[in-house]
């Protein structure tokens, strides 16, 4: 499934209907043609009292594309950080926990983008990237662009010692800290969807 993260609402392609009917918040739509596909972002974009829409697809990666059509892209890198106590990272930003993510740079391999947006987000460096998660999709407007940025994750392991951090608060992080994977609930109950998904693709942590 291909889902993209309106805030707390979603889009999702899906192969499978059965996903949707198990979920009492969704619609589920059949569109025609490619054009009526492209223009579904901004038309569930403007119907906000829809909470998740689901189009099913037994293509689901070539839905899924024809859906970002008329979408600006922008890529990203994140990841998801355990130390060596087995803690693992997490922000505070603009009124929810986060993780550490940020802005592919041009020309720059995206697994770059990841432990740098990480260490410059946390102030932490000795990170290695141990494998890949996931990706997420998520809208936002800018500069009278309807956005779609692409989040890589990454898991990554801290060999550093020191749990200080350093939150950019530039990028309006407020704190940056370390939590035991048995407190992660009470962390995760204020977040995004998006961010839910990758710690219930990395195998940590899944919201019931």
């Amino acid at each position: 499934m291909y889902s993209i993260y309106f805030e707390k609402r979603s889009l999702s392609v899906c192969s499978n209907p059965e996903q949707s009917q198990k979920d009492p918040n969704a619609v589920l739509y059949s569109p025609g043609n490619f054009p009526e596909i492209a223009n579904l972002p901004d038309l569930f974009d403007k119907t906000p009292h829809i909470d998740r829409l689901y189009i099913p697809s037994t293509q689901e990666e070539h839905t899924f594309k024809q859906l970002c059509t008329k979408l600006t892209h922008i890529n990203a890198g994140g990841g998801v950080v355990i130390n060596q106590k087995g803690q693992y990272l997490i922000i505070f930003r603009r009124g929810r926990w986060d993780l550490p993510k940020g802005t592919q740079e041009p020309n720059e391999d995206i697994r770059i983008s990841a432990l740098r947006e990480v260490e410059e987000e946390c102030g932490i460096g000795s990170l290695e990237i141990k494998k890949h998660i996931c990706d997420t999709y998520h809208t936002y407007h800018r500069d009278n662009k309807f956005m779609l940025k692409c989040t890589r994750w990454y898991m990554m392991e801290y060999s550093g010692e020191s749990i200080h951090t350093k939150p950019q608060r530039e990028e309006d992080i407020e704190c940056a800290i370390w939590v035991d994977r048995g407190e992660l609930g009470k962390y995760l109950s204020n977040t995004f969807p998006s961010i839910l998904e990758v710690f219930k693709k990395s195998g940590i942590y899944s919201l019931s």
